[in-house]
């Protein structure tokens, strides 16, 4: 009986030691070093929230270590693996390329979720309950763009301005005629015909002034004349309150001439208006 029980030692003994030396055994215990050279080539090196901040919210994917730092605070998962199926059955989120797992001693496991996104190569966390306490919820909702390799991610692109658009016309178009902002800009368009009281004060006889829309544009039109001389001396102004443009057209002693440097298009529309309030009604 004894020697059965010797016999039977001896061989469950050797099982062991042949299992030690299985090709399972030898997988784990390679597997254990941490990861591979190809995973490393995809996946390796400096992770940021900014890349070109220095101070910004930090990884690092090395060969044994899965490393979360933010100023002070600095958490390190040992022993990093991947695994492409860390979702199971469940449908993984779009874009989604590997996870990077790793374990933060005896607190549970720190996970490097990488994604595949337009820019380039990012990586969320995902973490057992005490390691995400440890790491705070701020750095667990963050996205890390990869700073390293031929797969980092590029710099965002510059939003552009948004085109400030001006408000819409309101107010009355007489206060709006006679106000400061509009005899400011056609004293400014006038130049070098501001010498006639008439013209620059906008003194002499006027229609009321009225709300047009020219070229998709609402003008304030303004028409006046000089006092006992309206058929050969008069005006027409056309104030943009949105902007602070004003055009006009200016006849003095029967000769018309532009003013405020108005596009080519507007010209005719000028002459239109011009006609409709000095030749049409007088």
């Amino acid at each position: 009986m004894t020697i059965l029980k010797t016999h039977g030692a001896l061989l469950a003994t050797a099982l062991l030691s042949a299992a030690a030396f299985a090709p399972g055994a030898a997988w784990s215990q390679q597997g254990s070093k941490g990861l591979p050279p190809d995973a490393m080539a995809a996946y390796g090196g400096r992770w940021s929230t900014s890349c070109a901040d220095a101070s910004a919210p930090t990884l690092q994917v090395r060969e044994d270590q899965l490393i979360v730092e933010s100023g002070k605070r600095r958490v390190v998962g040992q022993s990093p693996e991947t695994a492409h199926s860390f979702f199971g059955n469940s449908q993984p989120p779009a874009r989604f390329d590997v996870a990077l797992m790793s374990d933060v001693d005896k607190a549970g496991a720190l996970t490097f979720l990488v994604f595949r996104e337009t820019r380039g190569q990012s990586i969320t966390l995902d973490a057992a309950k005490p390691v995400a306490g440890q790491l705070g919820p701020e750095l667990m909702k963050l996205r890390y763009w990869r700073c390293d390799g031929a797969a980092r991610a590029t710099t965002p692109p510059v939003e552009p301005a948004a085109t400030k658009q001006p408000p819409p016309p309101t107010g009355s178009p007489a206060a709006l005629a006679q106000g400061p902002a509009m005899q400011k800009a056609w004293r400014a368009a006038l130049g070098a015909m501001e010498n006639d009281r008439w013209l620059v004060r906008r003194e002499g006889p006027a229609p009321e002034p009225q709300w047009v829309t020219v070229a998709g544009t609402r003008y304030v039109l303004h028409a006046f004349c000089k006092p006992h001389d309206c058929h050969d001396n008069n005006a027409i102004a056309l104030y943009d309150q949105g902007s602070g443009r004003i055009y006009g057209l200016v006849q003095r002693n029967g000769k018309n001439t532009l003013v405020g440097a108005p596009p080519q298009a507007l010209a005719p529309q000028l002459d239109k208006l011009w006609r409709e309030q000095w030749r049409q009604k007088n």
